[in-house]
């Protein structure tokens, strides 16, 4: 979306008027004409704004093995990261973000079984202490990544499932799909150019965790996506996202 600044450069009509009354003095006394000549061109300037977002995980990498083969007690990091890459003072505009979590199984499928979707909604926690970014992998105090031995449940549990700088959206989430949106350091929900937001930092496995629950959970997919539209030309963050959900919807996207 766009955001417009208008430039415009005046006319002088009392300078051309002061002009044309020299010259028929001039013409009146020497006997010849002389013609003082003026042209003011006014021009607008538009400068179109830029909104564009991006989705990282650098900790995050199934190349690797990331994910794979997870028993009671494995810790690993994983940090999905927006930010808005628009640059500063060069056209870039603030936008509203937020970001979805579709809970799926090994097949692609959306996960309808209460019980299991509470069990991987356990595995995701927000350290605060995790200094990682946007672009570079990082580390954390409280939950540290292959620790040995794991965590039990209650060591972890205090921590948040999400950053407390996103808030769940009940009204448009679902038991497989959470919506979260940003609402930002002061509270208004704007993502400013070049900053950025982690949505939660560690996947851990409970280490009290039994054959039981693991069989339970067998192959699950998390599935995120950040989704972001301008802030200019609405009143909040809910008139943006009703404008937003209207768009994927013309798109037939979602998200």
């Amino acid at each position: 979306m766009r955001k417009e600044k208008i430039r415009v450069k005046r006319g002088s009509r009392k300078k051309i008027a002061a002009a044309v009354t020299v010259c028929c003095l001039a013409a009146g006394t020497a006997g010849t004409y002389g013609y003082f000549t003026e042209q003011e061109k006014v021009t607008n300037v538009f400068s179109v704004g830029d909104l564009e977002i991006d989705l990282q995980e650098p900790e995050w990498s199934p190349e690797d093995g990331d994910g794979e083969d997870l028993c009671p007690g494995a810790c690993v990091y994983k940090n999905p990261t927006v930010k808005n890459m628009a640059e500063k003072g060069s056209g870039g505009t603030s936008c509203y973000a937020r970001m979805t979590v579709k809970i799926l199984d090994g097949k692609g499928a959306p996960v309808t079984d209460q019980k299991v979707l509470d069990l991987i909604h356990t595995t995701i926690r927000y350290d605060e202490t995790y200094n990682g970014t946007f672009s570079k992998t990082g580390t954390s105090e409280k939950v540290v990544q292959n620790r040995i031995p794991g965590y039990f449940l209650r060591e972890f549990s205090a921590l948040p499932m999400i950053n407390p700088l996103f808030e769940k959206d009940t009204a448009r989430s679902t038991e497989n799909t959470l919506v979260f949106n940003y609402l930002g350091k002061d509270g208004n929900g704007i993502l400013a150019p070049q900053e950025e937001a982690v949505l939660f930092t560690n996947i851990v496995i409970p280490a009290e965790w039994t054959q039981k629950e693991m069989r339970s959970l067998e192959n699950f997919r998390l599935d995120i996506r950040a989704q972001a539209i301008q802030t200019s030309g609405f009143p909040n963050k809910e008139a943006a996202f009703d404008a937003l959900d209207e768009e994927l919807i013309k798109g037939g996207s979602n998200g």
